[in-house]
């Protein structure tokens, strides 16, 4: 009988998650090991775009996903005071190519997706320190003194990667130049219809209001910083009030509406892309690879592509060393170019002087659906392994 092959993950967040079912799906023996001493409970929302879902679907784990979460029917682009500049056709996408995209609470999501898990997957106050490259494969030390052998390592401990920092060194995250502030809390309002999602825009500020069901709503705001890094450090909710006084009625409501204690607050970064996303049997994805800034809604889009990918990889290829090159071929391009396409709309949309403003306004109002919906297609269409 043959042995399975087994994988470790280092990281139970959306892509660890999703790299587990989908190596378990396909024969492999894994094991996953968090290094909190839960699943992530606590947090905000996000989106998990038709991209993702097809890819879940690809799996067959996306039901659980979709049912905890809300599908997106309308995407609205509007001034700060709440007046329409255009609409996105998310929903129309969605539509023609058979996933959805879904606004979730992160805590649901990753109970979605651990739900999926063989009995005894997950260690969670386990964390990973580092690894050692072995003839037949890859040692893995924990922060207890203990080790495991494996034949593959997947780093998907996020950000703040010791993989990444181990296989690639120093590659220090790149400030945005803002802070964001984000909550979810029970919230009704006129305006939040079901499904809704609108980005409100002001000078070097913005608002996101979302819809994740069940009566919640997550919001987001962001405001440029000289030192956004330092601002991160202090909350207040008084302080986002003071950031969105005279904005729309729905913004002022929502903030309003969340406990002080809903709200986090943080520092956007992401890195300049690399190439490398491989070290013999041990590979990256994720934030761990590829973070990027918020204003497409692709983080966890693409580390969830990534997993997927990586799986077919891994099952279409005998030969892991192979199977790997071609997963780093295949991502990178992909992945580095929603990095890079992620940075340049959030310059677009931080812009602060007046006339930047008004381009921006004028040029979103001027073009036209059919550019649109080519532009998003281009991002929310999933391309398994070649």
């Amino acid at each position: 009988m043959t042995e399975l092959r087994k994988a470790i993950v280092a990281g139970a967040g959306i892509g660890g998650l999703t790299a587990a079912i989908a190596l378990q799906r396909a024969g492999w023996q894994v094991e996953v090991f968090e290094a909190a001493q839960t699943l992530r409970t606590g947090g905000t929302g996000l989106s998990v775009m038709a991209n993702a879902m097809a890819a879940l679907h690809s799996i067959g784990a996306h039901v659980p996903v979709e049912q905890a979460g809300q599908v997106i029917k309308q995407f609205y682009f509007k001034k700060q005071n709440g007046d329409p500049i255009t609409h996105m056709p998310i929903h129309e996408i969605g539509e023609q190519l058979g996933h959805p995209s879904v606004n979730i609470q992160r805590p649901l999501l990753l109970r979605a997706l651990a739900q999926q898990l063989a009995p005894d997957t997950l260690t969670t106050g386990l964390r990973c320190v580092g690894y050692a490259s072995r003839p037949e494969g890859v040692q893995v030390s924990f922060e207890d003194g203990s080790t495991r052998q494996a034949d593959l390592l997947i780093g998907a401990d996020g950000l703040n990667s010791v993989i990444r920092q181990q296989m690639l060194g120093d590659t220090p995250t790149r400030p945005s130049g803002y802070i964001a502030w984000l909550a979810v809390a029970p919230f009704s309002h006129p305006v939040l219809t079901e499904g809704y999602v609108a980005h409100y825009w002001g000078r070097g500020k913005r608002f996101g209001l979302c819809d994740v069901g069940d009566g919640q709503a997550y919001w987001w705001g962001t405001c440029n910083h000289a030192d956004a890094a330092d601002a991160a450090l202090s909350i207040s909710k008084q302080e986002v009030l003071d950031a969105y006084r005279g904005w729309a009625p729905e913004v002022v409501a929502a903030i309003e509406a969340t406990p002080e204690g809903a709200i986090l607050k943080m520092h956007a970064r992401d890195r300049d892309p690399v190439e490398q996303f491989c070290d013999g049997h041990v590979v990256l994805l994720g934030d761990a690879a590829h973070p990027m800034l918020p204003s497409l809604g692709q983080g966890a889009a693409q580390a969830i592509e990534d997993a997927v990918v990586l799986a077919q990889y891994l099952t279409q290829t005998p030969d892991l060393n192979a199977a790997l090159a071609q997963y780093q071929a295949f991502r990178h391009p992909r992945a580095n170019g929603v990095v890079k396409a992620a940075r340049f709309m959030s310059g677009i949309e931080q812009a602060e002087s007046k006339v930047a403003c008004w381009l921006r306004e004028w040029y979103f109002r001027l073009t036209p659906q059919s550019s649109f919906r080519k532009k998003n297609l281009d991002i929310l269409l999933f391309k398994p392994s070649a």
